[in-house]
């Protein structure tokens, strides 16, 4: 019998040409459309050319009116003209991905690496920074934007002293000896690179990662495998219900606005007195509305990083009855 060929995978590929003031607000408006991940392929007098990459049944090809419509609704109409699309299989997708990729360095101890760019590190590198392997895939988060640095450099900043806090609850479903180390919950996992460097960054720390996207998921098992770091990582399918009743040290919350502000009561009970909250993927503009529902948990704001078209905010879990609104 004539074995079967297996298929290749395929992507919808979303081309378009914008100012590069209005990139990230652009790469955000994709994700929010269904894209799996965004790209810029090359700039020239200030204009980015961006690629969107989308799974064959989330868009149609043959009628983009909802992406004009999303792109006219948030003041992008000019984009619209230069707006073409696609087909991509794996193989070219990968190809793409890798022009223009180089080493980046984030805080003073992190440096995000394609695999295949390793021998070409320094010996300075290797010995200063923390080397953290991602390979290309249909996921978000390759440190190559604001939202996913931001929470690089916060979790460097508030977890690289940051001693088990007695008052969080073990999550039950994981062995005894992830109860004995620093506990740290990343929501939206994407890539897996803010659990493989917390990993890396904490080394006595046991990572729970959820993520809603079973392709995700698989891209981050690859990475975690790939960073040696599987064995303290586990990556859950599905969002926080699947740490209910759990505590942490940290959480990492790289999602939009709306989802952290959906999440904040949950926060609330995943977290004890003294843990932190790392929020980003917020746009400026919707940062008020962030800091207004955070004056209803007992959170205390310590850190707000703003950029051109981003927001990342850092909160303290404080005790219900401390709740230090005027702080906010």
């Amino acid at each position: 019998m004539e074995l079967q060929k297996t298929q290749k995978k395929a992507w919808w590929i979303l081309e378009f040409d914008v100012e590069a003031k209005h990139e990230e607000m652009s790469s955000w408006l994709m994700i929010q459309l269904g894209a799996n991940g965004c790209q810029w392929i090359s700039t020239k007098d200030g204009i980015v050319t961006l690629q969107a990459s989308f799974e064959l049944d989330k868009i149609t090809p043959s009628d983009l009116s909802p992406v004009h419509a999303a792109l006219d609704e948030y003041g992008l109409a000019a984009v619209i003209p230069t707006v073409r699309i696609n087909r991509l299989e794996e193989e070219d997708w990968l190809l793409e991905w890798k022009k223009g990729i180089s080493p980046l360095p984030l805080g003073d101890r992190l440096l995000i690496c394609p695999p295949w760019l390793l021998n070409d590190l320094t010996d300075d590198d290797r010995k200063s920074r923390l080397i953290i392997q991602i390979e290309p895939g249909m996921a978000f988060g390759t440190g190559f934007h604001f939202t996913t640095q931001f929470c690089l450099r916060a979790l460097e900043k508030y977890a690289k002293n940051g001693a088990r806090n007695a008052g969080a609850v073990p999550c039950d479903a994981y062995e005894n000896k992830a109860d004995r180390a620093y506990r740290l919950l990343d929501v939206g996992t994407g890539s897996g690179i803010l659990a493989i460097a917390s990993v890396l960054l904490l080394k006595d720390v046991h990572v729970w990662a959820c993520e809603i996207d079973p392709d995700a998921c698989v891209v981050a098992r690859e990475n975690l495998e790939l960073n040696n770091v599987e064995k303290q990582i586990s990556i859950l399918e599905g969002s926080v219900e699947t740490v209910k009743g759990a505590q942490f040290d940290l959480v990492l919350s790289n999602l939009t606005c709306e989802d952290n502000v959906a999440l904040l009561k949950d926060y609330v009970e995943l977290t004890a007195e003294g843990s932190h909250l790392i929020m980003s993927g917020i746009l400026k503009e919707k940062l008020p509305l962030l800091k207004k529902e955070l004056d209803k948990h007992p959170f205390k704001t310590v850190e707000i990083e703003e950029q051109e078209t981003w927001a990342g905010v850092v909160v303290e879990r404080v005790a219900q009855s401390a709740q230090p609104a005027a702080d906010r």
